[in-house]
Order: C-alpha cells, then sequence, then structure tokens
C-alpha cells in the first residue's frame, strides 16, 4: 500500500518513484501494442491482430487498475481504519470472539499468499518460455535460413527490426519487465481484494456471534425488576450488534466504490481475452507453432477472473446468512423492542451486494460460467469461419 501511495500514514518518497515507473511502463506498452495491433488489421493479418490486442487489453486494465487506486484512495483509508478498530474491538468488548476472530483472519493469511504466489508465477512463466523459446532457436536455427528470435510480445514500430542487436535485447528485457511490473500491480490489486472481500465477511461473522449470543442468559422476566435489567441487557447487546453491521456496509461500500469498476471491466471483457488468446494458440499450432505464452495467459486470465467471482458469491452468501441468525435465535423470550431491529437487519441483509450497474449482471459464480460458455462459442464460431 505504500507502493502504491494508498497508506493513511505518511507516505515514502520512493512511493512517487514506484508509482512513476509503473505509469510510465504501462503508457509505453500499451502505445507499442496498440501500434501492433493496428498494424496487423492493415495487413489483414488475423494472428498478429488478435495477440497483439490481448495485450493492449491486458495493459489498458493496468492503466485502469492505477487510476482507480488514486482516485478512491479515501476508501483504501476507510478500509485501514476498519481493520484497525476490529483488532481493537476482539481483543476488548469482543475477547470471547478472538479465537474464532484470528482463526479467520489465518486463513485469510493462506488464501492471500496463495494468490500473491501464483500470480508472480504467471510473469516468471512467460519469462521462462520466452528464455526456452530463444534457447530452442539457438540449438535449431541454421546460419542463412532467415529466422529472427522470438519474442514474448508481436513488437512492430515501422521500419525499427526488432530482430537485430541491439533492438532485440531493448525489447525481450522490456517485455520481461513489463510482465513482472504488470505482476507486481496485479498482486497488489488481488491481494487487497481478497484481504478487504475476507474482513467484511469477518465482520459479517461477528454479527452472527453476537447475534447468537444476543439472549444467552435471558429468561422470561417473572417481575418488573427482572424485566428491566433483561431490556437493558439486551439494549446494550443490541446497539453492539448494530454499530458492527452498520460497520459492515461501510467497508462493502468502500470496498464497491474501489473494485466495482474493475470487476464491470472483467466481466465484459474476460470472455474476449479469453477466446482470444485461445484462438490465437490454436491457429500458431496449425501452422507448427506452440505459443505456450498465450496458453498462459488464458489460463491465468481463466482463474483471476474466477477468484473475484467466487468471492463475491462467498460475500454474497455470508451476508444473507445474518437474516438466518436473526431467524434462529429464540426472540420470542425478548420483549418487543429488539424485533423491529431484528427486522431492519434481517432485510438490510437479503438486499444484494452494491456491485452492480446498468447493463452489468451481478459478479457471481453464474456469471462468470456464462461468460467462459460464451467465449467457447466465440472460439468455435472462430475456428470454423475462413478469414
Amino acid at each position: 500500500m505504500k507502493a502504491f501511495t494508498v497508506i493513511d500514514e505518511p507516505i515514502p518518497k520512493w512511493s512517487y518513484f514506484s508509482l512513476a515507473v509503473n505509469v510510465f511502463d504501462a503508457t509505453v506498452a500499451v502505445v507499442f501494442a496498440a501500434i501492433s495491433t493496428f498494424h496487423g488489421i492493415s495487413l489483414l493479418d488475423i494472428s498478429i491482430t488478435t495477440e497483439a490486442g490481448v495485450y493492449c487489453i491486458v495493459l489498458i486494465y493496468k492503466f485502469l487498475i492505477l487510476t482507480c487506486t488514486q482516485l478512491d484512495k479515501e476508501h483504501y483509508h476507510c478500509f485501514l481504519r476498519v481493520l484497525r478498530e476490529d483488532f481493537r474491538y476482539v481483543c476488548a468488548e469482543g475477547a470471547k470472539y478472538r479465537k474464532r476472530f484470528f482463526e479467520n483472519q489465518l486463513e485469510t493469511w493462506k488464501v492471500s499468499l496463495c494468490s500473491v504466489i501464483f500470480t508472480f508465477g504467471i510473469a516468471v512463466g512467460m519469462g521462462s518460455f520466452a528464455l526456452v523459446s530463444l534457447i530452442f532457436y539457438l540449438m535449431t536455427r541454421t546460419p542463412g535460413d532467415g529466422s529472427q528470435r522470438p519474442l514474448l510480445v508481436p513488437f512492430w514500430f515501422f521500419d525499427l527490426d526488432f530482430g537485430k542487436t541491439p533492438v532485440y535485447e531493448i525489447a525481450l528485457n522490456f517485455s520481461n519487465f513489463c510482465f513482472l511490473t504488470y505482476a507486481y500491480n496485479y498482486v497488489f490489486m488481488i491481494q487487497t481484494q481478497v484481504v478487504w472481500v475476507r474482513q467484511i465477511a469477518t465482520k459479517a461473522d461477528l454479527v452472527i456471534w453476537a447475534i447468537q449470543d444476543l439472549l444467552q442468559d435471558i429468561h422470561p422476566a417473572t417481575n418488573e425488576e427482572e424485566k428491566v435489567h433483561y431490556a437493558e441487557l439486551i439494549k446494550y447487546r443490541m446497539r453492539e450488534i448494530v454499530s458492527q453491521h452498520h460497520s459492515m456496509y461501510t467497508l462493502m461500500e468502500a470496498y464497491a466504490g474501489v473494485y466495482k469498476k474493475l470487476l464491470m471491466f472483467e466481466q465484459k471483457l474476460c470472455g474476449p481475452v479469453v477466446c482470444l488468446t485461445a484462438y490465437c494458440t490454436a491457429e500458431k499450432l496449425d501452422e507448427g507453432e506452440f505459443n505456450a505464452i498465450l496458453l498462459l495467459l488464458c489460463g491465468a486470465t481463466v482463474t483471476l477472473v474466477f477468484i473475484p467471482c467466487y468471492l463475491c458469491t462467498f460475500l454474497g452468501l455470508k451476508v444473507k446468512s445474518i437474516s438466518d441468525a436473526c431467524w434462529n435465535i429464540s426472540f420470542w423470550n425478548a420483549g418487543r423492542e429488539i424485533r423491529p431491529y431484528l427486522v431492519l437487519i434481517m432485510q438490510r441483509s437479503l438486499r444484494p451486494l452494491p456491485l452492480q450497474a446498468p447493463g452489468f449482471e451481478e459478479i457471481s459464480i453464474q456469471t462468470f460460467s456464462t461468460k467462459m460458455t460464451n467465449a467457447y462459442s466465440l472460439f468455435n464460431m472462430l475456428r470454423q469461419t475462413s478469414i
């Protein structure tokens, strides 16, 4: 968070340099990818057009991530503030929930670590495939056969020959640097998203645990003194529940403020990216060439789009389970004063997540399945069409 200047503490000077490098790298890469895409269109070369077009879409997404990060810093500050409040709560008033709370945090750490390893593994894999293809080229080439050394990205820039030294070395190192910085940028985005969603789910658990304990040691009153005592105790517990429930929705609104635009972008373009990478890989195989980098990018796109869809589905079910917790307590043993609060909490919990926009579907595993089915249908159509 320091590297992307969204920490709510004094930001170190090196953070601005890191951000500037990310922006410069993305700008240069998008320009080259766009030029290569238009070059492929002018030549009516579907292979170059699809491959360069995929990289152009992916790099534009990096721009969108950087833009949302910088324009929505107050939401990140809200996330950090609520995170600290939750830790203080389980160490003080909610000490009886401490063990279960930190079990959730440990699971969050494991999931976050897996997402980081996978995302960086994609970048390392692309660089490794580029190195392997270069070694294979050096082992199989013969002098004067007219072949060129392979590049990760189909660069084209007018009369510049990317197969000659030192242009080739510059382009190869720049490609590797682009993949590493993209992975660095995406790791921040996906890891923060995992922690954010898991923290909202943990707050939902805190609300559920508090609701389950709401009527603990509460019995039908036998006299006026007991009735007053039980009413004050319920009122105190209900105040904590409503406070935690409100804090959960504050955190959820902050999450939607940052990630809704990114999730909508993924929803619209994940299908075309998967389709084009698969199509270009199949076309290369027909020509006797195996493009492992595009195949890896296709698999990475499917996985990295599935993760937020799964997280949002998990979050939606977790929030709705608050309503079930309200129904499962023995509310008939308490007075009428808590019933309006329970009804309000149940109705609020049954509302959809604030991750919807006109013209878009909800973010869920079902939507992900639909998009992948559409991508496969489009892939089959392109393969059966002579272009």
